[in-house]
């Protein structure tokens, strides 16, 4: 038993080994096409993500750090180790890149790793983390650097600590610190994560104050680094301040900003938009557009811009949503019809999947890079309410695993090309670095 166990110990450790270096260096070599292609040297450019922002905050010092005002820690946690690396490696793309491609194979692995531990087999794990890695928001993410890849970490870090460390406050603090600090808004699902791991142990009314004795230790750990933070990067942003809250809500909330203007019209085409960003192109990306930008009439060459044409599809990736869609549908008949299921880390990930559908309503002008935000809290939940089937010798389980293996086929093909377009639109359009 015990070498039936040294086994099954050495087989998993290669698996993570093996998802660590296939997604690592898929991200890696992606991000360093786009990268020499021009895609992260203007503003928005593409997405309408921050990367130039994002490069500078991770490998320089003396530079505007004042996004911190969200992210609170970003800086503090990970610029040393990028200034290092882009002083070792001679390249500040290179360093960039390599952390956030860094960053998204962990989320893989630590996404095999929950799934294990909640009980799937070893091969349903394996097939759902994949498909996160391959996923549009993961494969985008990881390969391009931005602040959302590590936020998501540090999310499934904390799932991964419901399941393997409940209630255990000395390791979910850092990893609550490390979530906030990464972005503002990941101060719920890490008292959510927390409180899944303790709710059987406990009366409710302990639950209710041990979880929330444990956010107000994760802010105030935050604050305090926060202020230390400001010491080393003058140009960081104090987060905890009001006014901070009151500056961003008034710029990115659209909803706040436009409150009196609002039209039922407006709101409704909103939560549509997201629920699409959330439940289906977060996995299968939509087809890209490019436009092309000019400052004046003589400045050449012109700029391109890559952005999403929300709702069309590929028809690879029509095929991969319909089976995305009849996974989602079946996980739901699923949960319904087998009490089993229902267990505390399954609530808690629908939970935070409903936290962000709800804050991001509100809060946010370019929907699509919060999409990555509800990634991992579907996917998972749907992984969970189908553990029945994820079982060794269960009914269904080859049925189960050969659908996995085909919509992981079809969504990778379908995001290598999305990534492909992006590269091309550069690549053919260049512009000075």
């Amino acid at each position: 038993m015990a070498g039936h166990d040294y086994g099954e110990r050495n087989k998993a450790l290669i698996t993570y080994l093996v998802l660590f270096v296939f997604f690592g260096a898929l991200y890696f070599v992606w991000g360093i096409a786009l990268g020499k292609a021009g895609a992260y040297t203007h503003l928005s450019a593409l997405l309408k993500a921050d990367h130039g922002r994002v490069i500078r905050d991770l490998t320089e010092v003396n530079v505007d750090h004042s996004r911190t005002d969200v992210h609170p820690l970003f800086v503090l946690i990970l610029n040393p180790l990028g200034v290092v690396l882009a002083r070792a490696l001679g390249s500040r793309l290179i360093a960039a890149v390599l952390m956030s491609s860094t960053a998204g194979a962990l989320c893989v692995v630590m996404a095999r790793a929950f799934l294990g531990r909640a009980g799937l087999s070893g091969f349903h794990a394996t097939a759902f983390a994949a498909i996160l890695g391959f996923s549009a928001t993961h494969i985008f993410f990881a390969s391009t650097p931005e602040t959302w890849i590590f936020a998501a970490a540090g999310v499934i870090l904390l799932y991964l600590l419901a399941v393997w460390a409940p209630g255990s406050t000395s390791r979910f603090l850092p990893a609550g610190v490390f979530a906030l600090g990464m972005a503002t808004p990941s101060l719920v699902p890490a008292a959510i994560a927390f409180a899944a791991g303790i709710y059987k142990r406990v009366s409710f009314k302990f639950l209710l104050a041990k979880t929330a004795l444990f956010g107000v230790l994760v802010t105030a750990c935050a604050a305090v680094l926060s202020l230390g933070q400001k010491l080393l990067y003058p140009s960081s942003t104090i987060f905890f301040l009001p006014g901070v809250y009151r500056a961003e809500l008034g710029s990115y909330s659209p909803i706040i900003k436009y409150f009196n203007d609002l039209s039922l019209g407006y709101v409704l085409a909103r939560l549509g938009k997201l629920a699409g960003v959330l439940f289906l192109y977060n996995f299968i990306a939509p087809v890209t557009v490019t436009t092309w930008y000019s400052a004046g009439e003589y400045c050449l060459p012109r700029k391109p811009f890559v952005e999403l044409d929300i709702p069309r599809l590929t028809p690879l990736g029509t095929v991969a949503a319909a089976f995305w869609v009849g996974l989602i549908i079946l996980g739901g008949y699923s949960f319904v019809k087998n009490r089993e299921s229902r267990q505390p880390i399954l609530f808690a990930l629908l939970l935070t999947f409903a936290f962000y559908f709800v804050f991001y309503s509100f809060y946010g002008t370019a929907l699509y890079i919060y999409a990555i935000s509800s990634t991992f809290p579907l996917l998972a939940s749907l992984a969970l309410a189908l553990r029945r089937y994820g079982r060794p010798g269960a009914k269904g389980f080859y049925a189960l695993g050969g659908f996995l293996v085909c919509f992981l086929i079809l969504e990778a093909g379908s995001n290598i090309y999305f990534l492909s377009r992006i590269l091309a639109a550069f690549r053919d359009y260049p512009f000075p670095m």
